[in-house]
């Protein structure tokens, strides 16, 4: 019996011990130790912060830390931020999520830093010139909202954050439309997205005070092109059969997407 109770013991000290290298990482050494006791009441109960597989829950760890006001999100001054995000899932709706997701955030500006798949996975890497960190649980819900879920969150380094992110069961935020119904769609910010899962056939019509030079691409879940339609003649009315396999179509137009200012009725059957 005490042998058992030894050995939960040091398995609590180890779990313990995780936790708090992983909350010493995110508010840094020195609040780390001013705000001790505060850390020690906040995750008295270790487990509840951790997954089954004995990994910390970064997202709920950096909820509590930023709702008590022990993460700070503002620099001093406007910084380089570097972000990295993992997949083991397919990258290219994985980027376009992430993508869109920065975007929602405030996010429209970045440089690619590298891109990489290998063994472990796909990782993207970006730089963003700002003064905010990104925050972690915004990030997370706007993630959640696409069927993606982030898993750990490693603070490197005050610039350097490293996102892994399970990504399959990713969708993209594209327009769900009544089958068989003319739909009229507002001007565009970027370019339509809309759902095409079982259709047979896309009629497109662009408003008579526009000339709509089309560029309409069908992808299947994972992002991959299908087909792609493209003129360089203005067009009334468009009529393409869905592919196999379609999952999405991205509508916009060849040249400039003010071409397209007044909107497009969509039809899918």
């Amino acid at each position: 019996m005490k042998k058992l109770i030894l050995l939960a013991f040091l398995a609590l000290s180890v779990i313990a011990g995780d936790l708090h290298d992983t909350i010493k990482s995110y508010v840094g050494p020195s609040k780390y130790e001013a705000q001790k006791n505060l850390i020690n009441v906040l995750f008295a109960s270790p487990n509840t912060f951790m997954y089954s597989n004995g990994e910390v829950n970064s997202v709920k760890v950096l909820d509590v830390l930023k709702k008590n006001g022990l993460i700070t999100l503002l620099y001093d001054k406007p910084v380089q931020l570097r972000l990295a995000f993992r997949t083991q899932s397919e990258p290219m709706i994985f980027l376009q999520i992430i993508n869109e997701t920065l975007e929602l955030m405030g996010y429209n500006y970045f440089l690619t830093n590298n891109a990489l798949r290998d063994q472990n996975g796909f990782v993207w890497e970006i730089y963003l010139q700002t003064e905010h960190i990104l925050d972690p649980i915004a990030f997370s819900e706007a993630l959640r909202a696409r069927g993606c879920k982030i898993t750990r969150i490693v603070k490197n380094n005050d610039h350097y954050w490293f996102y892994d992110i399970d990504s399959r069961s990713a969708s993209l935020n594209a327009k769900q439309l009544e089958r068989g119904v003319n739909t009229p769609l507002g001007k565009p910010l970027r370019p339509y997205w809309i759902h095409v899962k079982d259709a047979s056939e896309v009629i497109i019509v662009p408003n008579a005070g526009d000339q709509w030079f089309p560029d309409v691409v069908f992808f299947d879940a994972a992002l991959n092109v299908l087909s792609d339609t493209k003129s360089n003649e203005a067009s009334k009315t468009l009529k393409l059969k869905v592919p196999q396999q379609a999952k999405y179509v991205k509508v916009t137009d060849t040249v400039m997407l003010d071409n397209m200012k007044r909107g497009l009725s969509i039809t899918v059957k």
